[in-house]
């Protein structure tokens, strides 16, 4: 029998509205898994990839969750603000996806994915030790998963979605500065662009098509659709082996 790495191992999936699902307007309804382990939950990447390989999964992905946390408002709805303290500490494989709210936090936004938009969250710069600028909390949070959970296989997904690209590059630069394996959602060497990716190499033909195709229900809700969260399930899958 070959031997399958992720057969039986914890995974802690942490992420915002694009790991959690939204799928709002959808013509055929949420996607939820009929029976098994998973029964009434969303077959979002996560839960899919879980299913196929006996997984279990510590869900810590909430819809509008930014990474940092404004200084200038009472927002909760953060990871930096105290939720990623609490990974289990048997967790075998962690994942982050931040990012898009973090970019609608940013002064004079314009873009909405119906989440609360209170409080002022700066991109900040690549030594930032703050949780409240976006490079910063990357700094906090990576120090301290790679400190309290040295074993842990921890790998970072590049969001796509943000509402600039200067977030999927200071992404990829943390993971760089940390030593941290990453996809890139948006595109990269080795991954097709998803939707609403702002990878300026790929051709703005392509990120449009990939957007209509794989969006709930565009233009009103451009979240992952369910095809979308299926296709990319098999190439994070395939990642997740890897680190």
């Amino acid at each position: 029998m070959e031997y399958n790495t992720l057969q039986g191992k914890k995974w802690a999936v942490c992420g915002d509205s694009f790991t959690n699902g939204d799928f709002k307007g959808a013509p055929d309804g949420e996607p939820l898994f009929d029976g098994g382990p998973f029964a009434g939950k969303r077959k979002t990447y996560g839960n899919l990839i879980a299913a196929r390989n006996g997984m279990t999964v510590q869900h810590l992905a909430v819809g509008g969750m930014t990474l940092a946390t404004p200084s200038d408002e009472p927002f909760q709805n953060t990871f930096s603000g105290g939720l990623y303290r609490t990974i289990d500490a048997d967790a075998d494989y962690i994942t982050l996806c931040f990012g898009i709210n973090d970019s609608h936090h940013r002064p004079k936004s314009v873009a909405d994915d119906g989440e609360v938009k209170k409080g002022i969250i700066l991109l900040g710069d690549p030594d930032d030790a703050r949780i409240d600028t976006f490079c910063g909390a990357w700094n906090v949070v990576l120090e301290h998963i790679i400190t309290h959970h040295p074993y842990a296989h921890l790998g970072i997904l590049v969001s796509n979605g943000c509402e600039t690209d200067d977030y999927r590059a200071a992404t990829i630069a943390a993971a760089r500065r940390w030593g941290v394996p990453y996809l890139d959602l948006n595109g990269g060497e080795r991954t097709p662009a998803m939707g609403r990716s702002t990878n300026p190499a790929i051709s703005r033909q392509v990120r449009d098509f990939r957007t209509r195709m794989f969006a709930v229900d565009p233009p009103r809700n451009t979240h992952p659709n369910a095809k979308a969260h299926e296709f990319e399930s098999a190439f994070i899958e395939g990642w997740l082996r890897t680190i």
